[in-house]
């Protein structure tokens, strides 16, 4: 029988699994089972009814683990019945009802995230259109990554983009209401307020580490700090 919960990542807008590289070799090294999944940035019940398909097809208990947007949808999918913790990076956790535009209207930063964003149309099968949205190339690193040029540079031509209705949709669960939460506020990102973080973490009686220089891309800058955490979580919820 499998006792040990595997982590399964979630990467959130504008990135891919690759965000997780360095915390999952920390991961692996400590003999934690993990998996990296791919969201599909399609929109919140979408997303998450396809990590909650995801999480049902490992074998034994699982902690969601998810990152900027990522952490909304494991809000989501969190429900799944192996799903025994949540570990929410740099990431919004909200409430039923409740869409990331709300929690971004009532703590407010200074990004300029929103100043940056570039539109994408795209036709649906069933030919209505779709809006993605991207960061501008110019703006990633400032927005999104305290990485080196060379890194950020790479990562802005490769960003995937995500649905707009994904910042609007109202989520369809809480599930930090009925598992144990652990989450890692990022006291410089730019991207989601470290107050809205905070007030999460206390809404849903959270383990919170704070990393007071620590920008948005925390996965990719401080992976020991992030893979912690999660090992933390998987050694609570064992």
């Amino acid at each position: 029988m499998v006792t040990t919960p595997t982590a399964l990542l979630l990467h959130g807008a504008f990135t891919d699994a690759s965000i997780w590289f360095r915390v999952i070799a920390h991961l692996q090294h400590h003999a934690i089972p993990v998996i990296a999944a791919a969201n599909p940035l399609r929109g919140l019940a979408a997303d998450a009814s396809y990590i909650s398909s995801v999480a049902t097809q490992i074998d034994g208990p699982v902690v969601l683990v998810g990152h900027a947007y990522g952490g909304t949808v494991i809000s989501a999918a969190g429900t799944a019945p192996n799903v025994v913790g949540l570990v929410y990076i740099a990431a919004y956790a909200p409430d039923e009802g409740e869409s990331v535009r709300d929690l971004q209207r009532r703590f407010p930063t200074s990004s300029t995230l929103a100043d940056h964003l570039e539109e994408i149309s795209h036709p649906l099968c069933t030919g209505r259109p779709s809006t993605e949205l991207t960061i501008s190339t110019e703006a990633f690193q400032a927005v999104f990554a305290d990485l080196p040029a060379a890194l950020t540079q790479v990562m802005a031509v490769a960003q995937r983009p995500v649905a707009a209705t994904a910042c609007t949709e109202s989520a369809p669960a809480a599930a930090w209401k009925t598992r144990p939460s652990w989450m890692l506020l990022a006291g410089a990102d730019p991207a989601i307020s470290p107050e809205a973080v905070r007030f999460c973490a206390r809404r849903a009686e959270a383990t919170l580490l704070a990393i007071g220089d620590a920008a948005h891309a925390v996965p990719l800058s401080h992976p020991t700090d992030v893979a912690e955490l999660i090992r933390d979580a998987v050694r609570a919820t064992t």
